[in-house]
């Protein structure tokens, strides 16, 4: 006897996150028949009844800790007879994926319970998780996320596991990277022994969840300057990993309510927070910062790694109380390269930097570094998208082209769209290391086999040099080029779209960053432009005055350079430590030809002014200026005299430049000076945007660029401009970094194609 049934196709984050044991416990809680099963096209749940209202409704009440719904499209369909309960089928697979890979998570109390319980046959293994966490992205080699298409494909599950694994009413139903001591991976070494070597102040790799990491103890100076000079990283700060928040909020760092949630939330990230003056860390972690990148465990084995180095404390009240330990947690890799997480490549690697290389028999499908998230306010601002949130894909409320980005040269990540949706790899690195492109060419090949996208158009930075626009002539794809700053704006714009916020006809966008090549060649980092959403026009419409930039790429390095032309340039005296440097006198006599080239970056501003006040002559890493300048400020002061535009509507900073020299060279006030110039530079900024806002009737502001990640900066123009009436798009959902680069590449290529403004 045929009825009518409910089909519903379901997509969003729901394999891999104990979705399908919810199904089949609010299907069978309604006395449902039918059956749920995992396809290509998303989860497909057969009702045996003409209304599923009811049942989506309990659904959405309902969702495991991990999951979540992009949509839920229900037909009608006639079925022979009713089904006989309700039952878990086994996965179909299909040509074309649709389904989301689900980033990894950290691990649940229900776990940790059972990793500290000896009578557990889960107790102190380091492999330990359900379907309510663990390992994810990271282990999946093809979608439906099925135990053959991970990592654990080599490991038969033992009897018990098998048995946990079968029954729909146990949270390790289907959980597919669940494993024992009996029947799972294994370390090569006992934590036990990592444990005893930190604890003598050795340097340990040891194979993480996304790769190898190197782990030392942050109190230990002579361990921390040892491991920098192996690794050479001269002065950037290092992740520490404290046990809890309870044990950062008492030893480490000030944590408010806002940034203990986002530290303790299933991406687990790196978290930016105020040091303590006291705090019981080596100052060698964090050289002349007065901010600490703060994590948690994100997995068993650095739980059971406190474990051992806490003296195997009994029960599992340990876990809440706070204790000083703290442990240096960062990517085994050398500078500029990425990280590892082959075990062959470990011990070729490693040995350098390491006196122990722990590996693991479960290989890592596809690496990924630790995100970090600086909270602004009540706000997220990513500094680096990776595990635990990527691959979460963007959803627009329309259909898209399949096309292919490839980003920037530095911070380098891949985004591709398909259907309605925009899915962007995690952070990759810089593209001038071969193991970084290595990685990038790993990534993008297994986005392919898993989503089978085929594009129909490449879309790169203007920059003929970047190794990505050699690359994307080997695809043999048509290739559209779009400039840097344009590829920023279009970022925000997109990640706007994708939270459902409605574009302007016209918005203005500022976009202030290091460096981006220009329309004319040149370098830029310093604009406003202009973006008209009715046909995708950039216009640009105002830059920051540029400045001579002394040894081009080299001034990256030595802003000394910088802060000599910006002395030429204000007709100040050189400072006599400027002249530490032998090659000084020379870059003057060339500055004083004007030999070089001139770039409008703010960032170049603020290396030069960190400089010219003898804060940071030489940079050791990425923003080393402004942010050792940062920690300097303590309450930002303005002086409105210095704070000017000039008759184009272009900040003044040569008035500025003036003052913050006679107070900080000549008055030798470095803090006031410091004061001044973000104060200051807040003002300039925020009179710049609102100058143009009003003389070209914007109410829109979308804001990308490096130098955003300024708290300060953001913070002061984000509370203006809301009185103001002025809407301010920020990407909340990605870095203000080039890493969304080739996010605002993706969008801006589809939508033209969608358009008819490109043929290919």
């Amino acid at each position: 006897m045929q009825i009518t049934a409910c089909k519903l196709l379901i997509n969003g984050i729901v394999q891999g996150v104990g979705f399908r044991p919810t199904v089949y416990k609010v299907a069978t809680t309604l006395n449902l028949s039918g059956w749920v099963r995992n396809t290509s096209l998303g989860v497909e749940v057969i009702l045996a009844t003409e209304d599923s209202a009811g049942f989506i409704q309990q659904l959405e009440l309902s969702l495991p800790a991990l999951a979540s719904l992009d949509s839920v499209d229900c037909t009608k369909i006639t079925l022979d007879e009713k089904p006989h309960g309700f039952q878990i089928l086994s996965s179909v697979a299909g040509s074309v994926n649709d389904t989301v890979m689900p980033p990894d998570s950290y691990v649940c109390q229900d776990c940790l319970g059972e990793i500290f319980d000896p009578d557990s046959k889960y107790y102190l293994y380091p492999f330990t998780n359900c379907t309510n966490c663990g390992p994810r992205y990271t282990v999946i080699k093809g979608l439906p996320y099925d135990r053959g298409l991970t990592a654990l494909a080599n490991f038969p599950l033992c009897e018990s596991c098998s048995t946990e694994y079968h029954d729909p009413q146990n949270r390790r139903y289907h959980a597919q990277a669940t494993a024992c001591p009996k029947c799972g991976p294994s370390l090569e070494l006992s934590l036990a022994k990592v444990a005893e070597y930190i604890h003598a102040g050795k340097i340990v790799a040891l194979k993480g969840v996304g790769g190898y990491v190197l782990l030392a103890d942050a109190t230990n100076a002579a361990t921390v300057a040892r491991l920098r000079e192996r690794k050479g990283r001269a002065e950037k700060p290092f992740a520490v990993m404290a046990l809890n928040t309870n044990s950062i909020q008492h030893n480490f760092a000030h944590v408010s309510p806002h940034e203990a949630g986002v530290l303790e939330s299933p991406a687990a990230p790196i978290v930016i927070l105020a040091r303590k003056r006291n705090a019981h860390i080596a100052a060698e972690v964090a050289p002349k910062l007065n901010t600490l990148g703060m994590m948690l465990p994100n997995s068993p084995l650095y739980y059971i790694l406190f474990y051992h180095l806490l003296g195997a404390p009994a029960g599992t009240e340990w876990l809440q109380q706070h204790t000083s330990l703290a442990l240096i947690v960062t990517s085994a890799n050398f500078s500029g390269g990425a990280i590892i997480s082959d075990n062959d490549e470990a011990y070729q690697q490693l040995t350098k930097i390491a006196d122990y290389i722990v590996s693991a028999d479960r290989d890592i499908i596809m690496k990924s570094d630790d995100s970090v998230i600086s909270c602004v306010g009540q706000h997220n601002v990513l500094l680096r998208r990776a595990r635990g949130i990527a691959p979460k894909p963007f959803y627009f409320p329309y259909q898209l082209p399949q096309v292919l980005a490839l980003g920037a040269h530095l911070k380098n990540t891949l985004t591709f769209t398909r259907d309605n949706k925009a899915f962007t790899s995690q952070y990759l690195g810089d593209m001038g290391s071969e193991h970084t492109i290595r990685y990038f060419k790993q990534v993008l090949a297994h986005y392919h086999d898993v989503f089978n996208f085929k594009p129909e158009l490449i879309i790169t930075d203007l920059h003929p040099d970047f190794y990505v626009r050699n690359f994307a002539r080997e695809l043999s794809l048509p290739e559209l080029q779009l400039q840097h700053h344009f590829a920023h704006m279009a970022s925000v714009i997109a990640n706007a779209e994708s939270c459902g916020k409605k574009i302007a006809n016209k918005v203005l966008g500022c976009i202030l960053d290091g460096y981006g090549y220009g329309l004319d060649g040149s370098s830029w980092g310093g604009e406003l432009i202009q973006f008209n959403s009715h046909d995708l026009k950039f216009e640009l419409i105002s830059q920051l005055a540029p400045l001579q930039v002394p040894g081009g790429d080299i001034a990256e390095n030595e802003p000394w350079r910088i802060a000599l032309a910006l002395c030429i340039e204000n007709n100040l005296p050189f400072p006599e430590h400027l002249f530490v440097h032998p090659q000084a006198a020379q870059v003057v006599e060339l500055c004083k030809r004007k030999q070089f080239g001139t770039s409008t970056s703010l960032g170049r501003k603020f290396s030069a002014v960190a400089a010219l006040l003898n804060i940071v002559t030489e940079s050791k890493y990425e923003a080393h200026a402004a942010m050792v300048m940062e920690s300097i400020v303590h309450g930002l002061e303005v002086d409105f005299d210095y704070a000017r535009l000039n008759l184009a509507g272009v900040p003044d900073f040569n008035l500025l430049i003036k003052r913050i020299y006679q107070i900080g060279i000549i008055e030798k006030n470095i803090q006031q000076a410091v004061n001044l110039f973000y104060g200051n530079l807040s003002v300039l900024i925020e009179k710049w945007i609102l100058f143009h806002c009003s003389t070209r009737g914007i109410s829109q502001v979308a804001i990308s660029g490096g130098c955003w990640q300024s708290r300060y900066l953001l913070s002061t123009l984000s509370d203006k401009f809301k009185r103001l009436g002025i809407e301010l798009l920020i990407p909340y959902q990605l870095p203000f970094n080039d890493e969304c680069i080739s996010f605002g590449q993706a969008w801006y290529g589809a939508q033209a194609l969608q358009r008819g403004l490109l043929c290919v």
